[in-house]
Formats: C-alpha cells, structure tokens, sequence
C-alpha cells in the first residue's frame, strides 16, 4: 500500500508540474494595454481586432522550464496586456519574451509578433525599451 500511495504521489507531482506547459486564454475577453512608466499612465481597451491578433499571438505557446530560470529581459505588471483576469507582462527591453504573471512562468513568441505587440504600445504611446 505505502508503495502504490509513492507512486501516486510522483504521478501526482508530475503531472502538476507538466500539465500546464501551454498558455491558455479566453477568446472572448477584452484585452487591456497597459504602460505605466514614468510621467506616462496609459491603460486602453484594445480595439475587437487588435484584441484578437494579441489573443491569437498569446494562446497555445509553450512555457519555458521552471528549470531556465528568470530571463534578465525585466517585467512590471505596469506593463503589459490583460485579457480577462490574466496579466501578461512585456519584457521591458526589447527581447521577445513574456511572463504570464497569474502563475510566474515564462515564454517567447517571435520577433515578428513582439514587434506587433510593441507596435500597438508605440500607438497608444509607450515605447521600448522601458528600464
């Protein structure tokens, strides 16, 4: 018995530790952009398509392993993009990472997506690199 209980233990372990490896958001929510930084306080609700080019750019990416560490890219919640309750932080300079900041993990999207991403910041006024 106190093997099949270890062993249902590690499973349990394991699939906690895995089970969430992809970010996952709703479709349906409306995206937030926030910049926060020096004398500049913008926050503005994306218009429907921008909104949905940022759902689909964020969804389904793969989390980088608890095991690579904090990237040294920097991240504030002041900066950065919500879509229902989940905050998205941009990384402050200008590498292609983001924290998903509801579970402290990490991923990269493509140089082309960021510059999206930053595109639609520089349109509502912010601008990178922020640190």
């Amino acid at each position: 018995m106190k093997r099949f209980f270890a062993v249902f233990m590690i499973l349990v372990m394991l699939v906690s530790i895995c089970g969430c490896s992809q970010t996952s958001v709703n479709k349906n929510a409306a995206v937030i952009l926030t910049f926060v930084y020096g004398e500049d306080n913008i926050s503005v609700t994306l218009e429907d398509d921008e909104a949905e080019k940022v759902i689909d750019i964020l969804n389904g990416n793969n989390y980088d392993p608890i095991s690579f560490g904090v990237p040294s890219c920097g991240f504030d919640k002041n900066i950065s993009l919500k879509i229902g309750g989940q905050t998205f932080a941009i990384a402050c300079d200008t590498c292609n990472c983001i924290q998903d900041l509801g579970n402290l993990r990490y991923f990269d999207i493509p140089t082309e997506d960021m510059e999206y991403i930053h595109s639609l910041f520089e349109k509502y006024g912010g601008y990178f690199p922020c640190v």
